[in-house]
């Protein structure tokens, strides 16, 4: 029996149109970009950054910028700054800018109502911004915690003093304000060696107007009693000066005259001296004490004649009268 072919006709595969494949193209390729940029993150200077997967319930370790990483695309970046960061405390009307927060206004140990004004200044540690995270996850640990710690310090130490220990140790009770802060960041658990605080600066404290008023007044007063008791001291010195500068002048004008009175002495001294020298060599010499009377008579004339008061004009013979004559006279 021979074998008989039966011919059957072959159906085709059905073509895809070039336009079909072109779109699913695109689609393909417009959902892997999608994903890629979902999964690409990039980290700027300062900054420090963990992928949270909340599939897992994962936190990754800390990734310090800058740096360019990849994450799931279902998880999700927490970034937080790395540089120095500030937290103000400042009067109420500024208080509108971020990060600026409204001051504590507490009581003093006597009741009076005292405003302080403070700056902290803080930063992240990055090795351990996981652990931040997984306590803060919204990164919020500022307000959360670190806000109302200084509050509460503010209050107890405050509520320790009296106003005026406040306005006299103002300094003291600031150092003690920067210390408590301090220790008690240590102590918390939630941020012990994963904030650290580099500063704590106390701006002011802001009195009642009331009482800052009578304080100002209170310290015009002292200023003037002050500035008195300096005038007074001043005129006194200008008083004990002149009255040492007259006396000096005084004992310097009767040293000067002693000096002269002495000086004088000495020449009327040698005077008398060379005086008595000559008229005891006229004696001795011409045995004559007339003589020697008309000589002593006739220094006593010189003198007379140096004054300048009188003229006396002598007339030889043992008779004669000297004639007189006083300045300004004209002679018989």
């Amino acid at each position: 029996m021979g074998e008989e072919w039966i011919k059957v006709k072959a159906r085709s595969k059905p073509r895809v149109p070039p336009l079909a494949l072109l779109v699913a193209a695109l689609l393909a390729t417009g959902v892997a970009v999608l994903v890629l940029a979902a999964s690409t993150v990039t980290l700027g200077v300062s900054e420090v950054a963990v992928v949270v997967d909340p599939l897992f319930g994962t936190v990754s370790r800390p990734i310090l910028g800058p740096a360019v990483f990849l994450k799931a695309p279902w998880a999700y970046v927490v970034k937080d700054s790395t540089a120095v960061e500030t937290i103000e405390f400042a009067q109420a009307e500024a208080a509108v800018k971020q990060w600026v927060h409204v001051p504590p206004t507490v009581l003093t140990r006597d009741g009076v109502s005292v405003t302080v004004e403070v700056v902290v200044r803080y930063q992240v540690e990055p090795s351990t911004f996981d652990q931040l995270v997984r306590d803060f996850p919204n990164v919020d640990y500022d307000d959360r915690l670190m806000v109302p710690l200084m509050r509460q310090i503010i209050r107890d130490e405050i509520s320790k003093v009296s106003l005026d220990e406040l306005i006299t140790n103002r300094d003291v009770i600031s150092r003690r304000i920067q210390t408590a802060y301090l220790e008690a960041v240590s102590r918390e658990g939630k941020l012990a060696g994963r904030v650290k605080v580099l500063e704590v600066n106390i701006l002011n404290f802001i009195l009642p107007p009331e009482i800052a008023s009578a304080i100002n007044q209170k310290i015009a007063a002292q200023q003037q009693a002050i500035r008195a008791m300096y005038e007074r001291q001043r005129i006194e010195e200008l008083a004990r000066a002149n009255y040492t500068k007259r006396v000096l002048e005084a004992e310097a004008q009767a040293n000067a005259t002693l000096t002269v009175a002495q000086a004088e002495a000495k020449s009327l001294l040698l005077k008398a001296n060379a005086t008595r020298a000559a008229l005891h060599y006229v004696v001795s010499q011409y045995n004559d004490t007339e003589l020697a009377r008309i000589y002593l008579y006739m220094l006593g004339l010189q003198e007379v004649a140096r004054a300048g008061a009188t003229v006396i004009v002598t007339v030889p013979g043992a008779q004669a009268t000297p004639i007189i004559v006083q300045p300004g006279q004209k002679k018989p």
